[in-house]
C-alpha cells in the first residue's frame, strides 16, 4: 500500500465531517470526552485533506513539555504497534486537528502521527476543526 493511502477517509464534503467525527470518536475505544468537548460549541469543518506530518503539532508525547506526557515506554508501546499494523496493511482514522492560528494541533491521533513520523510517511490525513466566529 503506498503510504500516502495509509489513512481510511470517506469521501466528505466539510458540513458532514462534525457528525462523522463525533460518530468516529463515540465508538469503543474512541475519545468520548474529545467527543463531548467537540460539542460544546459550534465548529467550522473543513474537507479531508493531506498534510505533511512534520506541519502538524502534537499535544501528546513521551516530550515533558507536552500538553499530555506520556511516559517514553507506554508512547513507544503504542506508536511502535501502530507502525507495524500499518506495514502489515492496516489503514487508519484520519487525525483529528484544530487550527489554531497559524498551529495545526492534533487533538485525537498523536500515536497515529507518532507511527507516521516513524515510517517517513509524506502525507498524512486530517480532518481538521477551527472555532466559528461568534455572530455579531
Amino acid at each position: 500500500m503506498p503510504p500516502h493511502e495509509v489513512f481510511e477517509v470517506p469521501r466528505l464534503q466539510p458540513h458532514e465531517v462534525g457528525a462523522w467525527v463525533d460518530t468516529w470518536l463515540r465508538q469503543p475505544g474512541g475519545n468520548v470526552a474529545l467527543a463531548d468537548g467537540l460539542q460544546l460549541a459550534p465548529r467550522r469543518w473543513e474537507a479531508p485533506q493531506r498534510v505533511p506530518p512534520q506541519t502538524l503539532q502534537r499535544a501528546c508525547g513521551l516530550e515533558p513539555e507536552m500538553e499530555y506526557p506520556e511516559p517514553a515506554e507506554r508512547w513507544s508501546a503504542r506508536v511502535t504497534a501502530l507502525a507495524q499494523a500499518v506495514q502489515a496493511g492496516a489503514r487508519l482514522a484520519p487525525l483529528m486537528v484544530q487550527r489554531r492560528g497559524t498551529v495545526l494541533s492534533v487533538r485525537d491521533g498523536n500515536h497515529r502521527l507518532g507511527a507516521l513520523e516513524n515510517l517517513g510517511v509524506p502525507q498524512a490525513w486530517v480532518l481538521i476543526w477551527s472555532d466559528e466566529e461568534p455572530a455579531p
